[in-house]
């Protein structure tokens, strides 16, 4: 009897054991699906904005926030194609960088749905930067205040494309195609505009925020250096030592820029300079919080050079640009530091 009672318990005992097996298998099987689920990568395909060709006649407002701060660009129902940045004072926005904006949304398509774990945007740059990361965040309204887009675009993949989500989704993307430094203000403002040829430079003169102005001229196009006409006494330390100051207003890429009369104090140096076809410019730059702010002027020193320098005035007019720190030294560089005194 004591034999056989205790053949059942263990048959009750081994079938337990079998059970409480399949529960944990099944419980990890659960688990492991889920997980599975979390970075499944199911096939995604199809235009991201589908009805964009449609909707992008009714944009009027374009709003930007990156890492590095927002932009708001605005489209007036006065001018349908001109496009303003209203957050720099109005200032236009050439149209050929919102053709660019619309050719990319009208392009981009899903390559593969990514992860939906949101712990993992992060490494796709997908953490918007209102949040504190490096996302960009990118929504086209109408004038209704309805969204024709809104999306947050991550790192890029190269010739692959680049990762993208819908802000509130829970899923990432890849998405195929490219857009534009969107969260770059000199992009969107066309602020390489002024771009001479160095060579046609012909006299300089130069007022650096501390020592003495200084003039510079060149005998013509072909001569190789600039020479030191004013002050006297003062001799070039080498004799190409006055080119890089003497050409550097000639090409300039501006980082940004605002209506001029919101310029506060007095000017701390200039330079101006005329070139051998007869076109005039000069920089007047103020220091604001150690940012450097630059009026430029441009005329004709040449009847030639009229029409040529009007086209360029118009677009400098009523404005200051901020120059890099770079640019700044280059542009006003003190006297002793490319000459010495005799």
């Amino acid at each position: 009897m004591r034999a056989h009672t205790s053949a059942r318990r263990r048959a009750r005992l081994a079938t337990g054991i079998a059970l409480a097996g399949l529960l944990v298998l099944a419980v990890g099987s659960y688990a492991v699906w889920r997980d599975a689920r979390l970075d499944a990568r199911p096939d995604a395909s199809g235009p991201v904005l589908a009805d964009w060709q449609q909707n992008a006649a009714q944009a009027r407002v374009i709003e930007i926030e990156g890492p590095d701060g927002s932009l708001r660009l605005e489209r007036g129902p006065a001018s349908q194609s001109g496009w303003v940045m209203a957050d720099r004072g109005g200032y236009p926005v050439p149209p050929e960088r919102v053709a660019e904006l619309d050719a990319a949304l009208s392009q981009l398509s899903y390559s593969a749905a990514m992860t939906q774990d949101p712990g993992k945007f992060s490494r796709l740059g997908l953490v918007g930067a209102a949040e504190g990361g490096q996302g960009v965040r990118l929504t086209v309204r109408s004038a209704d205040d309805r969204r024709l887009a809104d999306l947050i675009i991550g790192a890029d993949r190269g010739d692959d494309g680049l990762f993208m989500r819908i802000p509130g989704s829970g899923r990432a993307y890849a998405a195929q195609g490219r857009l534009p430094d969107l969260d770059a203000v000199d992009h969107w403002l066309g602020l390489d505009f002024f771009n001479l040829d160095p060579a046609s430079v012909a006299r300089v003169r130069i007022q650096p925020e501390t020592g003495e102005a200084y003039a510079l001229a060149k005998a013509g196009m072909s001569a190789r250096n600039f020479e030191l006409r004013e002050p006297r006494g003062w001799r070039l330390i080498t004799s190409g030592a006055a080119n890089g100051v003497a050409v550097a207003g000639a090409r300039m890429r501006f980082r940004d820029v605002r209506p001029q009369e919101s310029l506060i104090g007095a000017p701390v140096a200039a330079h101006a300079a005329v070139t051998f076809d007869g076109l005039a410019y000069s920089y007047t730059v103020f220091d604001e919080g150690g940012r450097h702010w630059a009026r430029l002027e441009i005329t004709a020193a040449a009847d030639d050079a009229e029409a040529r320098a009007q086209r360029l005035d118009a677009v400098a007019r009523g404005w200051a640009f901020e120059v890099s720190d770079d640019a700044y030294e280059r542009l006003t560089r003190p006297l002793d530091q490319i000459a010495e005194r005799f």
